[in-house]
């Protein structure tokens, strides 16, 4: 069962939807095999250098090197900066080359590229670090070396994981998350404001800001701790003793035999030096005076990572100020609030829902959107959007107020960010993405023409471009090679660009104030993000802000009375508003940045080695393509009517996931049958194309129901007479599909399939049936063959939120036609026809209530298969809730009729509706220490069900009623893995079919 858990994980991912015009290749080296697209050879060769470089210094480090080479793939098929790292079934990495935006928790780099490789390196040899039991497993059901399937290190707490990754990230280089003053901020404020996040948390992902970095944030802290406490000998040690061990998740274990404690002591250890660190930078701080203005809003950030507060623009009276906010209770959207503040009260539960009672929506951007008005009121906007269903990049919109429909796209694949409009209204500046590089361009808003400036060098980043008062001059903040991030200031009409300041300090979000006379800006000059005004005239730079958090985003109000900014707490981003005096200035604290200066990559030309680069042409699936595991496909001796049977499956795919093989076959002792199936997948085109055969074999209990004089009762109770029921059925299926999708949007999804199919059933008990003319006539199961062409389209806009149960608001709507005919296959004809539609309907009051409901109906025009086509009916009893959290397969609500027998009702016809009304209770978010359970959330769900299945036409009497309630407890186990403990009862209203229905499992809501 373990093996079947462990599979589910490592099995072959699909890199992404791709396309024909794509021309992938491969680049070996010594190490690696770097998988990229043409037009990417650039970015390919320095991962290619940068990853061999990392691998030298880290495999020493960790001591450790893999026995394979791992696989890279360099993705630029999306405008947001990440990378991931698994080993199962082998080492491998995917990298994005794009780097990351102003405000990410990335932003802190000297080099992205050399950041990014380091950090998923030290994932891959970190996790690949397997010995002892897990290591002998691997080599049996890996052929040697090929695959494995087993990795301690990878069932870890994420904190550990994230850390000593992170950590090296900033070890070998001049920044990183360790020396980033963001990074900083981020404890300081939980430290002073008393919310230090406790080890649970931390261990097991609480819904706790900063949410998934938090693991990176604790960990990267902590375990630079251990490592200087005890020495970064012991970090390695720790993997090595941890990746030999046989129970897994054993965590203290490991961390007693290496470290002589326990991780809760290290971690009481590690706060304490936390707290008197970040306590004694608070004092200087408030040392130098706090100089900050007044909050305006007090919301919760839905993310450390773009999804917060951000970007606040003054209207043009400067009674209101308008911003980007996503708070994890609704849709992230353009807000507004007075200038003057609002009012304020209690929030609900941790994300303080409601806190803030006069902010507006203005406009549902449905993702991270920046954004500037025209003087006619409109707003340009840049939003994500799919892109030829291949990318997810940013582009322009304009939108036409008031009405939230009248938005109009005004870019089409430059992934486009930070537009900025000019005073006359009729340019809009922005910055251009491209491969690993983004630069200046200007849009004309009556011809949509575009006008790029050439990059300032060959792997430059623009951001937050914004005009001067006279729409003359163009600054920005600019990222160059070295790591150094400054402002810059762009003269139109010379074509000239000069730079502001000049120095390791990150320089960001500028603004003019009305007059033109200073450059506001967000620096961490002091180690703490505060707000600067660079004086244009006089070329001097004072401070302008003095806070305890970060203040980010500085936009002066148009009479130049008030400046704006985003201020920072434990709870994320908010909106502050303070006096604009250029007169209350004051003098930055000198001093020299302590970053260390960027080393410069080191080439292999040591005597004798090898060239880097061992050859590089088009890819090659079948190089990828080939077993490398083979594993137990099902062990099952529950009794569950299938009996007893062992089997194995293995899984062929190429590393780009273009074409897959799997195939499973078993063994059913009780019913003395073979059964399996082998499908195939190609994944390179759209749409993608699919065929498959599979054979299984069932035990049925009736159906087949025949008399047999020569066969005597016995007195056992249970054993079955002359009257002898059930048989073993055989399931022939070839199937092939191909499913291509019609819309993508950051709400919107629709898709579409067309598949045939071929099933074949056979009774393998037929020669049972006894030759005895004064016997009853036999039931006869139905055997024979049946082909159908199948179409279904499936429309979603339906949305959760952070701090809601299940989804919040939107809709669903599928529906599937199936055509079945004689000429097709087979000798059976119907035509059946399925449609669901499911509808979120939030409550105006706040605690995230939400009416969910489910209507679906289905139709034959006959039965093909004898009796009722459809069966409704109540769960089945037999879950085995330690087989389905092992196979994440949890019971989905919906499709049944709570509190009534399984399968009740049966028809050529079949109608339900499901209402739920789901409280969220209470937000726990505790766990026990290190140990990986965790409880998230408590929540309670009454319902009411009605449906019924019938044959013929319609009465009013097929209709059954059942109510009920789920007592809803959700965990995280495993350290992320998240589960839904249902305490179910439903009520049949119905005097033969109707049952009380009580039991604990696994579900998860519809």
């Amino acid at each position: 069962l373990c093996l079947c858990a462990l599979v589910s994980l490592c099995g072959p991912r699909r890199a992404q939807a791709q396309s024909a015009d794509l021309r992938w290749k491969t680049l070996e080296t010594e190490h690696f095999y770097v998988h990229y697209y043409a037009g990417e050879e650039a970015a390919a060769e320095r991962m290619a250098a940068t990853v061999e470089r990392a691998y030298a210094r880290l495999s020493v480090e960790l001591g450790h090197e893999p026995l394979l080479k791992t696989h890279v793939v360099v993705n630029d098929q999306t405008d947001e900066a990440n990378g991931s790292a698994s080993v199962t079934p082998f080492g491998r990495i995917s990298a994005n080359v794009v780097a990351p935006y102003t405000g990410s928790v990335l932003m802190a780099y000297d080099d992205w590229v050399d950041v990014l490789m380091t950090h998923e390196l030290v994932h891959v040899l970190h996790l690949d670090t397997i010995h002892g039991l897990p290591r002998i497993v691997n080599a049996i059901v890996g052929f040697g070396v090929l695959g494995q399937v087993w990795s301690p290190n990878s069932v870890q707490p994420r904190w550990f994981t994230e850390g000593i990754a992170s950590k090296y990230e900033s070890s070998f280089g001049s920044q990183g998350r360790y020396r980033s003053s963001q990074f900083d901020m981020m404890l300081r404020m939980p430290v002073v404001e008393q919310r230090v996040q406790t080890l649970d948390q931390v261990s097991n992902g609480a819904n706790v800001f900063p949410y998934g970095t938090s693991p990176y944030l604790y960990g990267l802290h902590f375990v630079h701790y251990i490592g200087e406490r005890y020495g970064r000998d012991k970090l390695r040690e720790f993997s090595h003793v941890y990746g030999g061990q046989a129970i897994p998740e054993s965590i203290n274990r490991g961390a007693q035999r290496v470290y002589g404690v326990t991780f809760e002591q290290l971690w009481a250890e590690f706060i304490l030096e936390l707290t008197n660190r970040f306590q004694a930078q608070a004092r200087r701080i408030r040392d130098r005076g706090i100089r900050e203005g007044r909050r305006l809003t007090f919301s919760t950030s839905n993310s450390s990572n773009h999804g917060f507060t951000r970007a606040p623009m003054w209207s043009q009276d400067d009674a209101y100020l308008y911003f980007y906010e996503d708070d994890g209770h609704w849709r992230p959207g353009f807000r507004r609030i007075r200038s003057t503040g609002g009012r304020i009260r209690e929030g609900v539960n941790y994300g303080r829902q409601g806190a803030d009672v006069d902010v507006e929506r203005v406009l549902d951007t449905q993702d991270f959107s920046l954004g500037d008005f025209t003087p006619r009121g409109e707003l340009v906007f840049h939003a994500s959007r799919s892109h030829d269903f291949r990318y997810s990049w940013n582009d322009l919109y304009l939108w036409t107020p008031p009405n939230p429909d009248h938005v109009r796209r005004l870019t089409f694949g430059l992934r486009a960010l930070d537009p900025d409009v000019s005073p006359d209204g009729r340019t809009v500046v922005f910055a251009r993405g491209d491969t690993a590089q983004t630069r200046l361009a200007f849009l004309d808003l009556d011809t949509l023409d575009v006008t790029e400036v050439a990059p300032m060098d060959r792997l430059a980043q623009v951001t937050g471009p914004v005009f001067s008062p006279d729409g003359r001059k163009v600054a920005f903040s600019g990222w160059r090679d070295g790591g150094y991030r400054d402002l810059y200031v762009y003269d139109r009409e010379r074509g000239e660009t000069e730079r502001i300041t000049a120095d390791r300090y990150l320089d960001l979000q500028p603004s003019w104030t009305p007059d033109g006379a200073y450059i506001l800006f967000s620096s961490d000059r002091d180690d703490v993000f505060n707000v600067y005004a660079y004086d244009v005239a006089a070329r001097e730079l004072k401070q302008v802000t003095n806070v305890l958090g970060g203040a980010f985003d500085p936009v002066v109000s148009h009479d130049g009375a008030r400046m704006a900014y985003v201020g920072y707490s434990s709870y994320g981003y908010d909106l502050w508003v303070m006096e604009f005096k250029p007169e209350a200035f004051f003098e930055p604290l000198p001093g020299v940045s302590a970053l260390p200066l960027k080393s410069e990559p080191v080439s292999n030309t040591r005597a004798g080695a090898p060239p880097m680069t061992l050859g590089n042409g088009p890819y090659r699936p079948i190089k990828t393509m080939f077993p490398r595991l083979i594993v137990p496909a099902g062990l099952d001796a529950t009794g569950d009517g299938n009996g007893f049977s062992l089997g194995v499956t293995t899984s062929i795919s190429d590393y780009l996931g273009f074409h897959s093989l799997s195939g499973r076959f078993a063994y059913l002792f009780d019913q003395q049958a073979p059964e399996g199936s082998v499908s195939y997948s190609f994944r390179q085109l759209l749409p993608d194309f699919s065929i498959s055969y599979g054979r299984d074999v069932n035990l049925k209990t009736g159906d087949f129901n025949r008399y047999n004089y020569d066969h005597i009762a016995g007195d056992v109770e249970g054993e079955q007479g002359y009257l002898q029921s059930g048989y073993r059925q055989q399931i022939d299926r070839v199937a092939a599909s191909v499913a291509v999708p019609v819309l993508r949007h950051p709400i919107h999804r629709v898709d579409a399939a067309l598949s045939y199919r071929y099933t074949h059933y056979r009774n393998l008990d037929a020669d049972l049936e006894p030759i005895d003319p004064n016997a009853p006539s036999s039931t006869l199961p139905y055997t024979g063959g049946i082909g159908e062409v199948e179409l279904n389209v499936g429309y979603t806009n339906a949305v959760g939120v952070r701090y809601g149960y299940g989804n919040k608001t939107g809709r669903a709507a599928s529906i599937g036609v199936r055509f079945i005919d004689p000429a097709l296959g087979g000798d059976a004809s119907d035509l059946v026809v399925e449609a669901g539609y499911n509808e979120f309907l939030p409550m105006p009051w706040r605690g995230h209530q939400v009416l969910a409901l489910r209507l679906e109906g289905a139709a034959s025009s006959r039965g093909v298969l004898g009796g009722g086509y459809f069966a409704l009916g109540g769960y089945s009893r037999d879950q085995d809730i330690v087989r389905t959290l092992i196979a994440r397969n949890a019971f989905v609500e919906g499709h049944s009729l709570r509190g009534f027998r399984t399968a009740a009702f049966d028809g050529d016809y079949r109608a339900l509706l499901n209402l739920e009304y789901r409280i969220p209770i209470v937000d726990v978010e505790r766990g026990i220490g290190s140990a990986p359970l965790f409880l998230r959330r408590v929540a309670l769900a009454p319902f009411t069900d009605v449906g019924g299945a019938w044959i013929g036409a319609f009465r009013p009497d097929v209709l059954h009623v059942g109510v009920g309630g789920n007592l809803i407890f959700q965990f995280f186990v495993a350290y992320g893995e998240s589960v839904n403990l249902f305490f179910t009862y439903a009520h049949g209203f119905d005097d033969e079919q109707g049952i009380d229905f009580f039991q604990m499992m696994l579900a998860r809501s519809f």
